[in-house]
């Protein structure tokens, strides 16, 4: 898979995800526009608090999906433009995981 697609793929599962929560937002929002109770001043502040941490959601979700998105274009251009020490890091992690792994193997069954 080359790296364009493996960015696409990042921001469709972001997208994806995104959406679901959007969807759950819309939902919240039906439903209390839906909900029954009466017109008491009880209820109406709790529609109105609810509707303002439905607002504090929804702005919170757009900043963290921006800031998914900015940090994962900043990934993809730090990888394309040092391409060898990107392959060198992965291959030194991979490295020291294969040797903790082995490690622990041989620390259990002895």
């Amino acid at each position: 898979m080359n790296d364009s697609t493996e960015t696409s793929t990042v921001d469709d599962q972001t997208g994806t995800s995104v959406e679901d929560l959007k969807a759950l937002l819309r939902e919240a929002e039906e439903a209390l526009g839906n909900a029954s109770g009466g017109d008491s001043d009880e209820i109406q502040e709790l529609r109105e608090r609810l509707r303002d941490v439905l607002a504090d959601g929804k702005m919170s979700l757009k900043n963290v999906s921006d800031a998914l998105r900015r940090q994962a274009a900043r990934a993809d251009d730090a990888i394309r433009s040092k391409p060898y020490q990107t392959i060198g890091a992965a291959a030194v992690v991979g490295l020291i995981a294969g040797l903790l792994i082995s490690r622990s193997r041989t620390n259990n069954g002895a």
